[in-house]
Formats: structure tokens, C-alpha cells, sequence
């Protein structure tokens, strides 16, 4: 066992049997006794005086003796937790916040909250057996701190605890955003619609009355299991959806600027064909760019909202239309130069061709030479 172990099952047991956690001097105590320092060493680092620390031992002393039915003093606060370590058998304080019966691949991560050790026995034998991974607690305190370490699928409540009650634990649960959506079930002996609308109106997601079916138990926990995971799968699946959604959106500005920004003209193309024979009859732009725009003197909404672009294709070089028919069937580009007439100067231009889909993209880029 080593200190922060100790540190761990001291805070767990202090807290499960007086509802108290333990304060930075009192760490400070029990570091020093674990590691054979003295009081005065805790005092410098942390600014008090040695009468004080020397008082806070005492008292904390006395609580751990309670709680172990043994005197426990500096001297041999060590000894006896390693020896509690070395031991085989569970106490029943241990059984809080243990992991039983755990399998490789789990059906799901199940946390038990009851005040009643007879109770929590039973209930992890019965899931333990069905392949849950399986944690109990024993009290509201215990229970919101092994949730907000280990956060499980599903949380088996019981409403009457010592501490705080299960009502006002799965309130705390339900407000908190990182825990507000792990399934709560209640298990009680009460039977009234009282106590069961109550536990409705916190949060919770089911209830079931003791003493209850061992089968019926099993299908209400695996049907809220079911769904929990069904919301993780749909959240993971929305969670890429977003992702591509932004790379796509991405993707677009950047191409939306490339286009925009390049010399050359550039435009994209979808086939149009006849619903009986499939024959290509025409062609409608997907995207232009500026450039391609202005050499055929059109705004660009006026080429994007037209699919009559067989005659205009003809204008740029004759038999055109059909040269870019023949690179959609075939596949094979195109490539040629041609002579197009703009502000009244007649330009030489070379234009590439090549299929994209059921269309293709083409560029235009003016010879100068």
C-alpha cells in the first residue's frame, strides 16, 4: 500500500461512517506519520504553530481509533495499514467504492448507493453474475464523489441514506452538466405515489419497489443501459457529423477562394439527359469563377441559373458541345487552343477539359505568346 493509497481509504471510511473529509493539516499528520516526521515538520509547512498540530492530531487520532476499533497513534498508523493492506477479507467498510467481479468486456459500468451492506451484497452478486461491472457506495456523499471520479452508465439509487437522502443526491447529479445525463433508477421499499412522483420530478428515470423480480430487475437496468448507449453512439455520430460539416464548410472557402483568386478561367459542369434514351442534351454549371465569367461576357448567376449552354458552348469553337459529350462517355480530356474575341481584341486561349462525375471541369488560360 503506498501513502496516497492509505490517504485514499482513511478519506473514504472517515467520510462514510462521520460525513467529514480530511483537512490539509490533518494530510499533513498523517503524511508525517506515515514517513516518520515530526509534528513540527507539518508546522513550518504550513505556517502553525506546533501546539496547534500537536491538538489536531489528537482529535484525529481518537476518530481513526473509533474507526478501526484499535488505538492508532503516530507510532504505528503506519504498521496498521499495511497490515489491513496484507489482509485477504473485505470489511464492511471496504465494500464501499470496490469493484467486484469485474469482466474484460463488461455489459455496462453500474454504481449501487444503499446504506445497507446485506443489500449491496445482494444486488452485486445478481449483476456481477449477469457481466455488469459492478461499484457500490454506501452512502449520498460517497456516491457524488465516485461518480463525478468514474462517471458510470447507469446509477442504482436508494432513497433512505443516513447523510443526504437519494432524492437530494440525484438532484445534485441532475444539475451538474457533466453528470446530468447518466440514468438514474430508484430502488426503495416505499410504495407510494408520493415517493415515486418525487423521484420522477428529480430526475430520475425509473423505479422499482423492494422487494422486486430478479428478472424484471435485469430487463429495467439492461433497457436503460440500452438506451444510455444509443445516446452515446448518436452523440459520437453527431459529434462527426459537425466535424466533417466544418471540414466540408472548410473545404468550400477554400476552394471558393482558389477559384475566385485564380487567373485562369475555371468552371465545373453537370450533364443533362434525356430521361428516355440518356443521351447528354445539355450541360448546366455547377461553379464558375470570374474569369470564365467575363470571357463569355456573362455575370455568373446568369451561367449557374441557365441550363441552356449547348449554343454557347458552340460559340467558343464550333462542334465544342459535342467534344465535351465525347470526354463525359469516354473519359478521355480534351485539350486545344481556340481563338475567342473580347473587348474587341481576338485573344488566343488553351482550354483542358477533363471529366468529373457525370460532367467535367474545364479550365481556360489565355496565351500570350
Amino acid at each position: 500500500m503506498t501513502f496516497e493509497e492509505a490517504i485514499e481509504w482513511v478519506e473514504s471510511t472517515l467520510e462514510s461512517k462521520t460525513g467529514k473529509q480530511l483537512t490539509a493539516p490533518e494530510k499533513g499528520i498523517l503524511k508525517a506519520a506515515w514517513e516518520d516526521e515530526t509534528y513540527r515538520d507539518v508546522a513550518d509547512s504550513l505556517y502553525m504553530s506546533v501546539g496547534h498540530i500537536k491538538d489536531l492530531a489528537c482529535l484525529l487520532w481518537k476518530h481513526l481509533s473509533d474507526l478501526l476499533e484499535k488505538k492508532v497513534s503516530k507510532n504505528n498508523f503506519r504498521n496498521l495499514l499495511l497490515e489491513r493492506s496484507a489482509t485477504p477479507t473485505q470489511s464492511p467498510l471496504e465494500i464501499a467504492e470496490s469493484d467486484t467481479d469485474q469482466t474484460e468486456d463488461p455489459k455496462g459500468n453500474i454504481l449501487i448507493v444503499d446504506d445497507l451492506i446485506e443489500n449491496l451484497h445482494f444486488l452485486n452478486d445478481i449483476l456481477s453474475k449477469q457481466g455488469y461491472k459492478v461499484r457500490s457506495v454506501t452512502n449520498g456523499n460517497m456516491a457524488l464523489r465516485a461518480v463525478r471520479k468514474n462517471p458510470p452508465d447507469v446509477i442504482l439509487l436508494d432513497i433512505k441514506m443516513p447523510d443526504i437522502d437519494g432524492y437530494q443526491v440525484c438532484s445534485i447529479l441532475k444539475a451538474d452538466e457533466e453528470t446530468s445525463s447518466i440514468p438514474i433508477i430508484f430502488l426503495s421499499g416505499l410504495n407510494e405515489v408520493f415517493d415515486k412522483v418525487k423521484a420522477f420530478q428529480v430526475g430520475g428515470v425509473d423505479y422499482i419497489t423492494k422487494p422486486f423480480q430478479t428478472e424484471e430487475f435485469i430487463a429495467r437496468i439492461q433497457t436503460h443501459l440500452t438506451l444510455q448507449q444509443q445516446k452515446h453512439e448518436l452523440r459520437r455520430e453527431i459529434e462527426q457529423h459537425q466535424q466533417t460539416a466544418e471540414i466540408l464548410y472548410q473545404s468550400r472557402a477554400l476552394l471558393a477562394s482558389v477559384l475566385n483568386s485564380s487567373r485562369d478561367g475555371i468552371a465545373a459542369m453537370q450533364s443533362m439527359r434525356n430521361m428516355v434514351t440518356g443521351e447528354i442534351e445539355d450541360f448546366r454549371y455547377l461553379l464558375v469563377n470570374p474569369v470564365f465569367a467575363k470571357l463569355l461576357g456573362k455575370k455568373r448567376q446568369e451561367l449557374t441559373n441557365n441550363s441552356m449552354q449547348k449554343k454557347l458552348l458552340n460559340r467558343l469553337t464550333p462542334g465544342f458541345f459535342e467534344k465535351l459529350v465525347q470526354v463525359v462517355e469516354t473519359g478521355e480530356p480534351l485539350q486545344q487552343e481556340f481563338f475567342w474575341e473580347t473587348d474587341m481584341k481576338k485573344k488566343c486561349y488553351d482550354l483542358i477539359a477533363v471529366k468529373l462525375g457525370d460532367g467535367f471541369s474545364i479550365t481556360v488560360r489565355e496565351v500570350k505568346d
